[in-house]
């Protein structure tokens, strides 16, 4: 499998398959560059059997932004340190409308903050003080690849379609046996509100 580009200073960036997260963060880290589909193996498979041969060699742009907050505690007791990391992805992915059964390029746009914590138990505890903020639990191998690909499939529509689309499918106007199917009934009237019925009694007096 190929390695995802890096940003041009290399050498400081992580490793997106093994990032030490605890550092990263309390280093203040940051990183950007660009992760190709072909890299991505959750993503191809979602990706639509009939979307441009070119799909495979799109990228998605990433920027990764660590940092650590210290809150106040009670006096006389050190300071407890929080990591946090900022992860944007931007993208596209190509997936099959179920409109009109045509491909189309989904656009993917991501912006995230994660509090990064050592445990499953703690991070049950965070999640329950803040639901903005996602939790994950961090580790000095911890892959930031598959967790930008996580959030590239929150991001896809459960129902994915078209804005407009450019034709509708024989199948979805046909039925069967061939024979157009019949427009769907009209929506029955709205019946007068009996508000607006005893007004125009009164006015009848």
């Amino acid at each position: 499998m190929s390695q995802p580009t890096q940003p041009a200073a290399s050498a400081a960036a992580p490793d997106l398959r093994e990032t030490d997260l605890f550092a990263f963060c309390r280093k203040g880290g940051s990183a950007a560059g660009d992760l190709a589909v072909r890299d991505l193996p959750r993503i191809l498979a979602e990706t639509a059997a009939d979307a441009p041969a070119s799909a495979r060699d799109e990228v998605f742009h990433y920027t990764l932004t660590g940092f650590a907050h210290d809150e106040a505690a009670e006096p006389g007791a050190p300071a407890t340190q929080r990591l946090y990391v900022d992860v944007t992805v931007t993208g596209q992915v190509w997936l099959d409308c179920q409109r009109c059964l045509g491909v189309y390029a989904e656009p993917i746009a991501t912006d995230m903050r994660f509090e990064v914590v050592a445990t499953e138990e703690a991070a049950e505890e965070a999640s329950m003080e803040d639901d903005e903020v996602d939790v994950i639990v961090g580790s000095k191998k911890f892959s930031m690849l598959e967790l930008m690909e996580d959030e590239v499939l929150l991001a896809l529509p459960t129902a994915p379609k078209h804005v407009v689309c450019p034709t509708v499918h024989e199948s979805l106007v046909t039925g069967a046996d061939g024979e157009v199917e019949p427009e769907a009934p009209p929506e029955e009237e709205k019946r007068p509100s009996p508000f607006a019925a005893l007004a125009g009694l009164k006015t009848k007096h």
